[in-house]
C-alpha cells in the first residue's frame, strides 16, 4: 500500500506477516519425523504456498478498518460472509456460519447459537485479529474493545473473545516495543493485564513461567500447540513462540512450525506479530514470493490474460469486446491466466500451432479483484503458470466483472517449413 499514515503501514506490515505464516505453515502438514528434518536443515517448502482461512478472514478485518476506521461487526459480518471460500479450510462450524449469513440469518443469533448455545472457543479469533492490534496500537484499552468486536461475529465463548484480545494486545506491543525489545518474560507479563480471567490467560502465566531452556516439544505438550483447535489450545502456545523471536521472523516461524499441531494458525498468529517488531523486511523476499498473491478489493482490479482461437475471439468480438462466450459441455472450467508470458507460451505453443485457422491471440482485460478473491490461484506448473478456475456456471457472473473492454494484445500464425 502507498500511504504515509503509520496505522494503514502497520495494519498492512501485519497482514503480510499473518498471511506469508498461515501459507508457511500450512505447507508442513507432513509426517512429523518429516517435518522435523525439514525443520532441521532450514528446508523452504517447494512453492506456490497457498494460504488458508486464517489469511481470507485476516483481509476482510484489513478491508473494514480500511473503509471505517474501526470494527464495524455488521460490516465485517458480511464481508467474511461475501468472502467465503469452501476451500481454504475452515472449520465445520464456520462452514455453517457462513452459509447462514449469507442466506440472510442474523451473525448476532448465529454465533451465540453454536455448540449448543455456548458459542466456539475455537482458534479462528485468535488467528486473524494481529492487524487489529497494529492499526490501534497506540492505544491498549481500544485494542481490547475492537478485538472483543471482532471476535464476536464468529466466536461469543469467553475463551475465544480473551484469545483474540491476548493475540490484538502482543501485536500492539510487538509495534509500540520495537525499538527495545522486551524479554520473553517481560513481553507476556505487558500482555496479561489486558486479558479477561480465563483458561487463556492462566497459560499465558504459564509460558512466561517456562524455563528458558524448555525445548519446544515440552511447551507444546504443557501450553497445547493447537490440535484441539481451541484458543486455550493455540494462543499460550503462539504467544511463546512469538516471544522467543521478537527480533527474527524467520526463527520464529521455524520455531513455532516445528512445534507441529494447528501449524497453518500457530504460524499466522506468531507471523502477523513478529512482523511488526521485526518488520516488514524480515521476512524473506523468496517467502513472499512463494505466497500465493494476495488479492485485492475495494473497487481495484486484477489485469487478466486469455490465450484465444479465431473462433472464440469472433465471438468476444460479436459482444463489443465485453465478454467471452459461454463454454461448451465438454469444457467444465473457464481458464484466465495472470501473465502475459504464460498466455503467449499458449497462444504460440498451442492455439496456432494446432488449431485449424492456425492463428492465437492474447487478450487482455481487467477484472475486479472483490469477485476474483473468491478463487484461487492456481499454479500448474512452473511459478509464472498462474491462472484462475472458473467453473462454467460463474462465467456469466465473471463477465459481468470486467471492466472495460477485452483488448487484443498480441496475434500468433502457425509456423509453415
Amino acid at each position: 500500500m502507498t500511504t504515509n499514515d503509520p496505522h494503514l503501514i502497520a495494519l498492512c506490515c501485519s497482514l503480510e506477516g499473518l498471511s506469508v505464516g498461515d501459507a508457511f505453515g500450512e505447507r508442513f502438514f507432513l509426517h512429523p519425523d518429516v517435518v522435523e528434518s525439514l525443520v532441521a536443515a532450514r528446508a523452504i517448502p517447494a512453492s506456490p504456498w497457498y494460504y488458508t482461512d486464517d489469511t481470507q478472514m485476516a483481509l476482510s478485518i484489513v478491508s473494514i478498518l480500511r473503509e471505517c476506521g474501526e470494527i464495524d461487526q455488521d460490516k465485517l459480518a458480511q464481508s467474511f460472509a461475501k468472502y467465503y471460500v469452501r476451500d481454504r479450510g475452515y472449520g465445520a462450524s464456520m462452514h455453517k456460519l457462513l452459509t447462514r449469513i449469507q442466506n440472510g440469518e442474523a451473525w448476532q443469533k448465529v454465533a451465540r447459537s453454536l455448540f449448543a448455545g455456548q458459542g466456539s472457543y475455537g482458534n479462528g479469533a485468535a488467528m486473524r485479529v494481529a492487524p487489529v492490534g497494529a492499526y490501534f496500537a497506540d492505544d491498549l484499552d481500544l485494542v481490547v474493545t475492537q478485538a472483543k468486536k471482532s471476535a464476536e461475529i464468529t466466536h461469543t465463548h469467553p475463551e475465544a473473545i480473551a484469545g483474540a484480545i491476548a493475540v490484538a494486545i502482543a501485536a500492539a506491543l510487538a509495534l509500540a516495543l520495537r525499538d527495545s525489545l522486551p524479554s520473553k518474560e517481560e513481553f507476556l507479563n505487558f500482555i496479561l493485564p489486558y486479558i479477561p480471567e480465563s483458561e487463556v490467560k492462566s497459560k499465558i502465566r504459564q509460558a512466561r513461567d517456562l524455563s528458558e531452556k524448555t525445548h519446544i516439544n515440552s511447551a507444546a505438550a504443557i501450553l497445547g500447540n493447537g490440535t484441539y483447535i481451541s484458543a486455550q489450545d493455540t494462543v499460550p502456545f503462539a504467544l511463546w513462540c512469538a516471544a522467543q523471536h521478537l527480533d527474527n521472523y524467520e526463527e520464529a516461524l521455524w520455531l513455532t512450525v516445528s512445534g507441529l499441531g494447528d501449524r497453518d494458525t500457530t504460524c499466522a498468529i506468531v507471523g502477523g506479530i513478529v512482523a511488526l517488531s521485526a518488520g516488514v523486511k524480515s521476512i524473506p523476499k523468496e517467502w513472499l514470493q512463494a505466497r500465493e498473491p494476495l488479492p485485492k478489493w475495494d473497487g481495484e482490479t486484477i489485469t487478466l490474460f486469455r490465450p484465444t482461437g479465431a473462433n472464440e475471439l469472433a465471438l468476444i468480438r460479436e459482444s463489443g469486446y465485453r465478454e467471452f462466450p459461454p463454454r461448451l459441455p465438454e469444457q467444465p472450467i473457464f481458464y484466465p491466466v495472470l501473465n502475459e508470458e504464460y498466455a503467449v507460451q499458449i497462444a504460440r505453443d498451442w492455439n496456432a500451432a494446432t488449431n485449424d485457422t492456425g492463428i492465437g491471440y492474447v487478450t487482455r482485460f481487467q477484472v475486479k479483484a472483490d469477485f476474483l478473491s473468491r478463487y484461487s490461484v492456481k499454479t500448474v506448473g512452473a511459478l509464472m503458470h498462474q491462472e484462475y478456475w472458473i467453473p462454467a456456471e460463474d462465467l456469466p457472473k465473471f463477465n459481468r466483472n470486467i471492466v472495460g473492454l477485452i483488448e487484443v494484445i498480441a496475434e500468433f500464425r502457425k509456423q509453415t517449413e
